[in-house]
Formats: structure tokens, C-alpha cells, sequence
């Protein structure tokens, strides 16, 4: 799939928000600042009305302050959803996804920032194309390159051939990556990394919100084959760049809670919706 072009009409300018970004943080602080006004900056540049809902996971660093000082200065903008420990990523971003009163809604990491690309023709794209379910920009990691965030969908024999890779650093092709990513333009692919998505909000009434029987991952997975499954298209868009310092929790240590809860995520994935061997195809 090639360029998307534009439609007009988008109201940028009323008054209710026109993009709702979900921000999820766990001992964020770090990171915070640069997402938070990289946004700043580009929907005022941009001219798009917007609103933050950052729902804070029970951090014990200084997360919850420093987004207060955000709420405080712009309470039009900022709002803080605060919970006493971390309850995985599912129920906490469903929390800002239902409390989002954007038409359109960005699910972001807080380890991101916003840089090179148009927000609002990412958005046009969204309303031209209403087949079009999720669009994930073009990620970059901190070293200049470009992160491989979308992905075929995997078989469970595929999954379990990483466990080698990941615990002992062994050479393992991922055969579920796309053999010639990096994408120069615009094109539909099986599944992309919940970093950074783009989505309509009557999506989430059509399809559901975020599998909550899921902590931590695939949480991703899931729903991008949900929407595939509801005939929507999930769009790679390397016109839009987000810089994303990507802190991959579970490969860290692939024996902690976290990497086991992902093991956990992974069977339930595959109960739920087969690819034990074959993966799905949608054409």
C-alpha cells in the first residue's frame, strides 16, 4: 500500500479534544518530560485539540508529581489517573480508554516523543480510509536506527524456538518479522507494537478495549488481530517518526514476573485464538 492521501474537513480547532493520547507510567519519570511536550509541541504547531490521560500504574519514583505539575499548568489538557500498584498494561490503558473523549485516540508509551511528520495527516488518513482499523508510525530507537515494530503473526512452534534466543543470547532468525522492513511507504501488516497507535474511537465500540485477562503482553497481538479479524486494514506509517527509547522489560530478564507473565499472555493468545502451527491469514 502506497502513500494515503488526504481527505479535508478534519476540525482541528473545536473545542472537545480532536486526539486523546493514553500514556501509561511505571516509574516514568525519566521519560515524562520529553513525551509530554513533544505532544505540547506538535498539536500546537499542528493546531489540533488534544487531551493527555496519563494513568499512573503505582510508580515509587516521582512519576505521579511530575505529571500533577503537568495537570496543575494545563488543566485543560492534562489529566492523571492514579492507581495504588501496577496493574498491568491492559486494565490501565482501558481505564484512559474509556474515560477519552477524542474521536481519535493515540495509545503512547511514555518512554516516546513525538518528532519528524504530520499528526494531522496521519488523522486525515484515519478518516479517509475507514477501512483503515490502527495506524503505527515509523519507530526510532536511540542509535538512529529504526525499530522492527511490526510483525507477521507468529505460530505458537515460532514463539517457543525464541526462548533459546532470549535466554541465552543464542543467533535465532525471527522468522515473523517482514524480510524487507524497513518500509519506504505506507503499507498494511499483520501486527504492530502498542508503542505508539492511532486509532478511530468507534473502533473501540465496534471491537472491544484491550483484553484485560492479559496483564502485560500480548496485549498488542491480541487486538491487532481482532481488528484484522473485523476486516479493518493495520497500516505501517513511516511518514510520521516517533523516537522511542525502548526499555523491553521482559527481555531484560527473561526469568522475572514480568517475562513469565508474557509466557502466560502467549498461551492464553494462543487458546484464545489458535496459530498453534499455521498462522492466520487475512488475505
Amino acid at each position: 500500500m502506497g502513500t494515503l492521501p488526504k481527505v479535508t474537513g478534519l476540525d482541528c480547532g473545536r473545542s472537545m479534544p480532536l486526539l486523546s493520547f493514553i500514556i501509561l507510567t511505571w516509574n516514568s519519570e525519566q521519560y515524562l518530560p520529553g513525551c509530554f511536550d513533544s505532544i505540547k509541541q506538535k498539536c500546537n504547531a499542528e493546531g489540533i485539540a488534544y487531551e493527555v490521560i496519563a494513568v499512573d500504574n503505582g510508580s515509587n519514583d516521582a512519576s505521579p508529581n511530575l505529571i500533577n505539575r503537568y495537570v496543575l499548568e494545563f488543566p485543560e489538557t492534562f489529566r492523571l489517573i492514579s492507581l495504588q500498584r501496577n496493574r498491568g498494561t491492559t486494565y490501565s490503558r482501558n481505564l484512559g480508554l474509556k474515560s477519552a473523549q477524542g474521536s481519535h485516540v493515540c495509545i503512547l508509551d511514555s518512554d516516546t516523543q513525538l518528532r519528524d511528520g504530520s499528526l494531522k495527516a496521519v488523522l486525515y488518513a484515519l478518516e479517509a480510509h475507514k477501512q483503515v482499523g490502527l495506524i503505527a508510525p515509523r519507530l526510532l530507537l536511540e542509535d538512529g536506527t529504526i525499530q522492527n515494530s511490526v510483525k507477521k503473526f507468529p505460530t505458537f512452534w515460532q514463539k517457543l524456538l525464541k526462548i533459546p534466543k532470549v535466554v541465552f543470547g543464542l543467533k535465532i532468525p525471527n522468522v515473523d518479522f517482514y524480510e524487507d522492513f524497513p518500509f519506504a511507504t505506507a503499507r498494511d501488516v499483520d501486527s504492530a507494537i502498542s508503542a505508539c497507535w492511532f486509532l478511530r474511537r468507534d473502533l473501540l465500540d465496534e471491537i472491544g478495549l484491550l483484553d484485560e485477562r492479559i496483564f502485560y503482553a500480548p496485549e498488542d497481538l491480541d487486538y491487532c488481530l481482532r481488528v484484522k479479524s473485523a476486516g479493518r486494514k493495520i497500516i505501517y506509517y513511516p511518514s510520521l517518526t516517533v523516537l522511542h527509547h525502548t526499555q523491553q522489560i521482559s527481555h531484560r530478564s527473561p526469568l522475572s514476573r514480568i517475562a513469565l507473565s508474557h509466557f502466560r499472555g502467549l498461551i492464553y493468545y494462543f487458546l484464545k485464538h489458535g496459530g498453534w502451527i499455521c498462522r492466520p491469514n487475512f488475505g
